[in-house]
């Protein structure tokens, strides 16, 4: 006997996550990770943290990276008492991987980690909705450079110039629900 599933199960929300799991989105800035960041957590019924909201602005991000690392663990975990699964907002250097996968693990929680990418044109486009000042478009180019949108440790590589932002959310939301289904 064949079973039928419908294809658009997993997109409307019927399928939930059910271990405990943290979604990383990684990427330069303005690449989208906030914005698809709190699309994919209220798709698949999470709570969400932006790593930026956790840094500490009186620092350069190299003194500060620990501390922010601690933060966002902790913001995490308290999350997870109550919810399912989070996603994190936040661009990750291999040592922020590292720090992350391990103390999530320790607690038993499941990690998956997606690099958002697309090139300094795209991001700054004016149609894009956002302005970013020269210091921005220049940091911009410097993490694309240092391949913040193609990390080798990403257990996938989503390039958000593709598609519209709602085609690259159901791209997202798809590849995130496969890739949790086979952990």
């Amino acid at each position: 006997m064949e079973i039928a599933f419908p294809a658009d199960a997993w997109l409307s929300g019927l399928m939930t996550i059910h271990a405990k799991s943290v979604i990383f989105l990684s990427g330069p800035i303005g690449v989208g990770k906030t914005t698809l960041g709190r699309a994919l957590a209220s798709a698949i019924g999470g709570g969400f943290i932006d790593g930026d909201d956790y840094l500490d602005q009186e620092q350069p991000w190299y003194s500060s990276s620990l501390r922010t690392s601690i933060a966002v663990v902790r913001a995490g975990l308290a999350i997870l008492e109550n919810e399912n699964t989070i996603v994190i907002a936040h661009p990750l250097r291999c040592v922020n991987w590292i720090y992350y996968r391990r103390k999530f693990a320790e607690a038993q929680v499941r990690t998956l980690f997606i690099s958002l990418h697309a090139t300094a044109d795209t991001i700054t486009a004016e149609g894009r909705g956002r302005k970013f000042d020269d210091e921005e478009k220049h940091r911009i180019a410097a993490m694309i450079a240092e391949g913040y949108g193609a990390r080798p440790f990403s257990d996938l590589i989503l390039d958000t110039s593709q598609t519209s932002f709602g085609g690259t959310l159901v791209r997202l939301i798809a590849e995130t629900r496969l890739l949790m289904a086979a952990r």
